[in-house]
């Protein structure tokens, strides 16, 4: 299975593919303007040409595209 740290590009994922956070990392979701999400990530999906991080409340978030969320590295 792909982690988070293994995926540069869309192209890393095939389509419905997931990529889960390494073992000793975590990740949160920041917006553009700082705001940070609730939840921490549970996994990325690539959606068409998008991908999309999960949190731990279920909710899904872009990480690629306009209006991305940021990926924020957790080390634990």
């Amino acid at each position: 299975m792909k982690t988070i740290g293994d995926i540069r590009e869309i192209e890393d994922l095939v389509d419905g593919e997931t990529a889960k956070p390494e073992a000793d990392m975590g990740y949160e979701l920041r917006t553009i303007a700082g705001r940070f999400e609730r939840g921490t990530v549970v996994g990325i999906t690539r959606r068409g040409n998008r991908i999309l991080a999960t949190t731990t409340n279920g909710r899904e978030f872009a990480v690629t595209g306009p209006n991305a969320h940021v990926l924020v590295p957790l080390s634990f």
